[in-house]
Parts: structure tokens; C-alpha cells; sequence
């Protein structure tokens, strides 16, 4: 972990803690957390995501509340609420009722269509919310934190910008904000 403390734009302490590599075999190969040690960011790709959708929903070729099997090209609807339509707006805010399940993560040679459609090849139910006794788990009424609203919404916008989605996020959010970060590794050299 790292702390770094700003004051009045000035950087008033630096923290560095615990370890950054552990080996099991020899802790004497333990190393410490420097200032230069880099981490993934993980889930706050999310947010950067976000900006990319929101890009092309003030383009006008996302719309947030209309449903997003018009962008898929299949119907995307939860089994047990069918005739809740899934909208942009619920992907990104966690509330469509979509399940990670046992993985988030799908060949690149299968489409969303072979898990997410009940026609698809891999397609499995328990992926989506059931029926809450007492609560609301429709789409659209519960919350439910999940990696996967974020693969379909990278989905929609390779279908709307006719661009593989780390291409895009790379030239039209993330060199413009002048980072040098990226959605694929392949991107950085070994030294990086």
C-alpha cells in the first residue's frame, strides 16, 4: 500500500507499506512496497470506462435508458424479469441484475451472445439476479456490484465506434487526458 498526503498543493508525507512480493519459499526474498512500485488498478478502470461510454452518449449514439439489446444485436433480458428491459444507465450503475457467476471473462473467440442469450452455446441462468422475497431485484432496483456490466458496455461501445474497445479508450480517453495507460498490456514495453 501507498499514502501520499497533499497540502496546499504540496506533498507533505509519503507512506510505503507491506509487501509488494512475497515468497513462500524463502521470505528472505521478500521485497517491501517502494515509491516506484506499480500497481494494477483494477476496478477503477471502471470509471475510465465510464468516460468512454459517456463520450459517445453525448455523441448521441448511446442513449443511457434505451435498451441495450438494440447495441448487442440480441435480446438481453434476464430470465426471470423478461420483460425488464436492461438499459445503458443500469450497466454502469450496477443495477441490471447481471451476475460475474464463476468468471467475468469470455474467449475472445466467443461472444457475449453464447453466454448472455438463452439460445447462446454456453449460456447459464444462474448469471442473472432471481426473485428477492421482500425486495425488488429487478433490473433497474437492485444494486449488486459486477465486472460483467462493464464487459457488456465495452461490447456496446466496439459496436458503436467500430473499434476494438482498448483502441479506443486508449486514443479518445486516455492519451487525451495524457496518461499513458491502457486496457491492453501488449501496449507497454517490458521496461514499462
Amino acid at each position: 500500500m501507498q499514502c501520499v498526503v497533499i497540502r496546499h498543493g504540496q506533498v507533505v508525507y509519503v507512506g510505503n507499506f507491506g509487501p509488494r512480493y512475497v515468497d513462500n519459499a524463502d521470505p528472505a526474498y521478500d521485497l517491501p512496497v517502494t515509491t516506484d512500485t506499480k500497481y494494477r488498478i483494477a476496478s477503477i478502470s471502471k470509471m475510465v470506462a465510464a468516460i468512454g461510454v459517456m463520450q459517445q452518449v453525448e455523441r448521441g449514439r448511446i442513449e443511457l435508458d434505451a435498451d441495450v439489446s438494440e447495441y448487442l444485436g440480441f435480446t438481453l433480458r434476464n430470465p426471470n424479469f423478461p420483460d425488464a428491459a436492461i438499459t445503458t444507465r443500469m450497466l454502469l450503475s450496477h443495477l441490471s441484475s447481471l451476475r460475474d457467476g464463476d468468471f467475468y471473462t469470455f474467449p475472445a473467440t466467443d461472444s457475449l451472445y453464447d453466454y448472455l442469450s438463452p439460445e447462446g452455446m454456453y449460456y447459464d441462468a444462474s448469471r442473472w439476479q432471481e426473485p428477492i422475497p421482500g425486495a425488488d431485484a429487478s433490473p433497474g432496483h437492485y444494486f449488486s456490484y459486477q465486472n460483467l456490466n462493464y464487459g457488456v458496455l465495452a461490447t456496446i461501445l466496439e459496436r458503436v465506434t467500430h473499434q476494438r474497445f482498448d483502441r479506443y479508450m486508449r486514443e479518445h480517453v486516455l492519451l487525451p487526458l495524457g496518461c499513458a495507460g491502457s486496457y491492453d498490456v501488449r501496449d507497454f514495453t517490458q521496461a514499462e
